[in-house]
């Protein structure tokens, strides 16, 4: 018998969270989604986690061996 290691893909309810100077919320928004974007932040910026309403984030469905599915399976 072989053994694998499987690794699935979370969906985290979470927030991203950040201070951020501007003029009015439209600019605030976008000045954010650029940080967020550009990846300006760390995990201090990751806020809210709420880990008791995690889903998976996998394609079933789909071939296994696709990249992008969520899947990932290596013998070990």
């Amino acid at each position: 018998m072989k053994k694998y290691k499987v690794s699935l893909a979370l969906k985290i309810p979470g927030n991203f969270e950040v201070e951020i100077n501007a003029n009015t919320k439209k600019e605030a928004l976008k000045k954010v989604l650029g940080k967020y974007e550009d990846g300006e932040f760390d995990g201090d910026d990751i806020a809210d986690l709420r880990w008791k309403d995690v889903e998976l984030d996998i394609n079933e469905k789909g071939n296994i061996n696709d990249i992008g599915n969520g899947i990932c399976i290596d013998e070990i």
